[in-house]
Formats: C-alpha cells, structure tokens, sequence
C-alpha cells in the first residue's frame, strides 16, 4: 500500500473487525472502547463504512454467525487485515519519526 487507502473510522472498524467478527451494534461498542470514546459512529453510518471495506476485499460478511437471522456478522479479510497492519505501521513510523508526538501520546495527552 503505497498511499493511505483507510480512513480513521475505515482503519478503527477494519480493526474491530480483525480482532473478531462482529455485528452492527457490537462493532459500533467495540470501536467506542477501542478509540476510549473518541470515535463514536451510528449504526447506519458503520454500514456505509463495512460496505465500503467489503467493496475494497477488505471484509467479508460471515454466513450463519448466529442463530439470529436479523443479525448480520462481517469479519475482516486476511487482505484487509494486512491493509491494517500496514496502515498501523506507517504511523507507528511516524511517531517513532517525531520525538515530541511521541512523548506527549505517551502521557496520554
């Protein structure tokens, strides 16, 4: 991946999803604890979002998840979980690349 592909909420929903599949609502909660509150985002708007990732062949809904019909469970793919990994790197190189930002994520503020 040569240039950003991922958005913020692309990059935290591909995230939750790599961490284990998920539906709607739960995924929604998950990306809330992830982000301790800072990335809050409606059930509708986490639907465009995974549509998107799936258009892209970064997730996969997941057949017969549960015994709830109404409940749709999507999952990351493996290529959306490297897409992740990479992204994640890069700005891991870039705190690594800028002393003071790191300092001041790492007291938390």
């Amino acid at each position: 991946m040569a240039v950003s592909e991922l958005t913020a909420v692309e990059l935290v929903t591909l995230a939750a999803l790599a961490e284990q599949p998920g539906y709607g609502y739960e995924l929604v909660q998950r990306i809330e604890e992830m982000t301790d509150g800072r990335v809050r985002i409606r059930p509708g708007n986490l639907y465009r979002v995974i549509d998107r990732l799936i258009e892209r062949g970064y997730a996969g809904e997941v057949a017969g998840s549960s015994g709830d019909e109404r409940r749709r469970y999507f999952k990351a793919t493996a290529r959306g979980s490297r897409a992740a990994a990479e992204e994640l790197a890069m700005y891991a190189r870039v705190l690594k690349r800028i002393p003071a930002l790191r300092e001041r994520v790492a007291d938390g503020g």
